[in-house]
C-alpha cells in the first residue's frame, strides 16, 4: 500500500514538473515600433495627435500599485493606446493596445487575417476559446507581463488586444 501511495505521489510530482516546464508563446506586439513600455512621446511621434484623449488619476489608496497613478487613453481611428504613469501624469508608458482596423499593421498582422496566418506568424496559441462564430487565440506578452488576444468573427480577425497585468 505504501508503494502505491509513493508511486502516486511521484507521478503527481512528475506531472507538475512537466507542466511547470511548459513555455508559453510570447508575442511582442508592436505597431510602427510602438509596443509595451513605449513612452508617451514615442506614441505621439509615431501616430501624431490622437482623435481623443482621456486622462484619469487614481490615488494610492485606490491604486493596486500603492502609489498615485495616471491612466491615459489615446484614441486614433481603429487604434486605442493605453498608458500608465505617475500621479502627476509623467513617465507615461504603454500598457495596452487595441487594434480594430486593417489600417494598422500589428507585428506583421492586420485586421482581416485568418487564424492560419496568426499561427504561421506567432506559432500555436497558448489558449483558444470559441463562442458561436467568435474565436479568440491567446498568447502572453514578452516577459509574460500580460496577454495578447486575437479575436475572430466568422474566421476573420476583427480585434487585436495587448494588455499588461498591472497588479
Amino acid at each position: 500500500m505504501r508503494r502505491f501511495f509513493l508511486a502516486l505521489i511521484l507521478l503527481a510530482a512528475f506531472q507538475s514538473f512537466l507542466f511547470a516546464q511548459t513555455k508559453l508563446r510570447e508575442v511582442d506586439l508592436r505597431i510602427s515600433g510602438v509596443g509595451s513600455g513605449t513612452s508617451y512621446s514615442g506614441v505621439i511621434s509615431k501616430f501624431g495627435r490622437p482623435a481623443s484623449r482621456k486622462s484619469e488619476r487614481t490615488s494610492r489608496e485606490l491604486s493596486c500599485t500603492g502609489s498615485d497613478i495616471t491612466d491615459l487613453k489615446l484614441q486614433y481611428s481603429g487604434l486605442d493606446v493605453g498608458l500608465i504613469g505617475d500621479g502627476d501624469g509623467r513617465n507615461l508608458k504603454v500598457v495596452e493596445i487595441v487594434v480594430t482596423s486593417n489600417r494598422w499593421r500589428a507585428s506583421g498582422i492586420r485586421v482581416g487575417a485568418t487564424p492560419k496566418e496568426i499561427i504561421r506568424r506567432f506559432g500555436e496559441a497558448n489558449s483558444r476559446t470559441r463562442r458561436g462564430s467568435r474565436a479568440t487565440y491567446g498568447y502572453v506578452t514578452s516577459g509574460n507581463l500580460g496577454v495578447v488576444n486575437f479575436e475572430f468573427l466568422d474566421g476573420r480577425l476583427v480585434k487585436i488586444v495587448m494588455s499588461e497585468t498591472l497588479c
